[in-house]
């Protein structure tokens, strides 16, 4: 699947460094990057970490890292395994997040990545990594997503989308996996295995953090440096 929002990935190097601000990227469209240096790893399944201890549950866990989220220079946060069938009981979930991928069960190259920045519609592709102004072309202004929109009015136009029939089946799968740490903590948060994210150490050098649960209990934290 070609794409790359302007939102978090796996190899994160930064939540503004890695990040492409032009959204998804061809695979020819230019050179693979350098992957980063890695100066260090450890996993603690004791004792803790930033004063994130093992055992701690993940809503006391969340409160701490939006403490020092400017600190640190937190911006986002991955969070996996984040996936829905149904839209029902998301229009307050999706103004917590920075992005939502929608697609069928099994991905396809149509499936629509929405992604949002300062409360509204930023970027709107497909997994091609084709961009759209909004989405369904087409459609009255009720019911498609334009590049603008209040994050606030997103569901409702989804629900309305889903409503015609037509792009009913991009809606099987709804994935919710970028968290803005700046925005409050999401209950269903603490059934997902395993949140990463990444600290600025110096403009070259990162830390990422994977923090990975059982039954909503931390318990054990992966950290790699490197530059």
């Amino acid at each position: 699947m070609k794409r790359l929002l302007p939102i978090l990935s796996l190899l994160i190097l930064s939540l503004a460094a890695c990040i492409k601000e032009n959204g998804p990227k061809n695979e020819t469209g230019g050179p693979d990057p350098i992957p980063p240096k890695i100066l260090s790893r450890d996993t603690l399944t004791t004792g803790g970490l930033w004063g994130i201890n093992i055992g701690q549950n993940s809503a006391d866990i969340y409160t701490n890292l939006q403490a020092m989220r400017v600190d640190r220079s937190l911006g986002g946060m991955g969070i996996v395994n984040n996936v829905y069938s149904s839209l029902e009981g998301l229009e307050n979930t999706l103004p917590l997040y920075t992005s939502v991928f929608l697609d069928e069960a099994k991905g396809t190259s149509t499936g629509v990545q929405i992604g949002f920045a300062d409360d509204k519609v930023k970027t709107i592709f497909n997994n091609n990594g084709v961009q759209f102004s909004q989405w369904p072309q087409g459609n009255s202004a009720d019911a498609r997503v334009t590049v603008g929109d209040p994050v606030t009015a997103v569901y409702q136009k989804l629900v309305k989308i889903k409503a015609q029939g037509t792009y009913a089946n991009k809606f099987e799968r709804i994935s919710i996996f970028f968290k803005d740490m700046a925005k409050a903590y999401d209950p269903q948060m603490s059934a997902s295995p395993q949140w990463y994210f990444v600290s600025a150490i110096s403009e070259k050098r990162h830390q990422q953090l994977t923090l990975n649960f059982t039954a909503g209990k931390l318990v054990s934290i992966y950290s790699v440096v490197y530059e």
